[in-house]
């Protein structure tokens, strides 16, 4: 590990308070998320064989369901009938089926060859069937939010899809563009990763009764914790271990996203000018990207980058104030705590 030991503590510890957190997220939701598991699989069989071999291959590396986590539980703060808890589990359902399809068209755009350490659906069928895997999933997202006959729900989750196609768009018009500064960093943050999570924080929220300032102060929970979660995401890019991320180091920089820990790097009057030449050359060799990652050319700007995680997470914290004295708001407040703490 290159990194000094102030970031190795913050985000590389093997905290137990970890395996607590993911043991009561099961004691709470375990039965919901059996569900949402259940019907993830029913509703992406296919009859085609090719689409069910990508089906089987997209399920055979499980992500954590963060974002049907996030929904299940700010849809649990009051008793709902069987009906409103039916929906609940579609709609949780139904954002993972919309994440994993972004996943799919992400990798297709950025010509990616590994997701989660497997050969992505394009390396594999091509970026045609890939493209189809992607709307199929898609299209099965918007069957089970049609099931819930909720106008609001619909209209939270459309909204955000749009925005994250925005997202995607404007990381392509600013690839490998150095000029790229903060305040359009988090802007395209906010609608590649943070709108979904406030959409899921949103949508819970309303399916479980909810009502006013409740609901936007979950929905703001919901774009912090996103922020935070894609500013550490890409804080991993260079300082994660292979291994354990699933992806080489500099794979961002290598399809020309521009991170927070880079931007803050090439204010560096040292190292700028070595990191626009690496980015002016393409030279996205082993060696260079080790180089990155060396003490005295990434701890401060990582530091800074880290902080500004930090923020949105004490922010997200302080949107919880009301619901903490449940376990369900307990358990969204770890949760946050969690995003800096964590390894993938």
């Amino acid at each position: 590990m290159l990194l000094d030991e102030t970031i190795k503590t913050v985000m590389y510890k093997d905290i137990p308070q970890e395996k607590a957190l993911w043991h009561a997220i099961k004691e709470v939701l375990g039965l919901k998320l059996q569900e949402v598991e259940e019907l993830l699989q029913n509703c992406t069989l296919s009859d085609a064989v090719v689409m069910q071999d990508v089906m089987d291959h997209i399920f055979s590396s499980k992500g954590k369901r963060l974002r049907p986590i996030l929904l299940l539980l700010s849809g649990s703060f009051k008793p709902v009938d069987p009906v409103h808890e039916k929906n609940l589990v579609t709609a949780a359902a139904a954002v993972e089926l919309i994440h994993m399809a972004s996943l799919i068209h992400d990798d297709i755009i950025d010509e990616s060859q590994k997701r989660r350490g497997k050969p992505s659906v394009n390396a594999l069928w091509g970026n045609r069937a890939a493209v189809l895997a992607g709307d199929f999933l898609f299209a099965r997202a918007f069957e089970l939010l049609a099931c819930c006959r909720n106008y609001e729900l619909n209209m939270i989750v459309t909204r955000a899809i749009s925005t994250m196609c925005e997202g995607e768009i404007e990381q392509t018009r600013f690839a490998f563009d150095l000029s790229l500064n903060e305040q359009q960093y988090l802007q395209n943050i906010y609608r590649k990763t943070a709108a979904l999570m406030e959409a899921c924080c949103a949508a819970g929220a309303c399916l479980g009764g909810l009502e006013g300032e409740a609901v936007l102060q979950l929905e703001a929970f919901g774009r912090n914790l996103g922020l935070a979660f894609q500013i550490t995401d890409d804080i991993l890019d260079i300082t994660g271990e292979p291994l354990i991320t699933g992806k080489p180091v500099g794979n961002d920089l290598r399809e020309g996203v521009i991170t927070l820990p880079l931007i803050h790097l090439l204010e560096d009057p040292v190292y700028a000018p070595f990191l626009r030449e690496i980015i002016e050359k393409r030279d996205f060799s082993p060696l260079t990207m080790e180089f990155l990652r060396q003490p005295s050319c990434i701890n401060v700007p990582v530091k800074r980058a880290l902080d500004k995680a930090r923020l949105y997470i004490k922010t997200a914290r302080e949107c919880l104030a009301g619901f903490t004295e449940t376990r369900e708001g307990a358990i969204l407040e770890s949760l946050a705590e969690y995003v800096l703490q964590r390894r993938v």
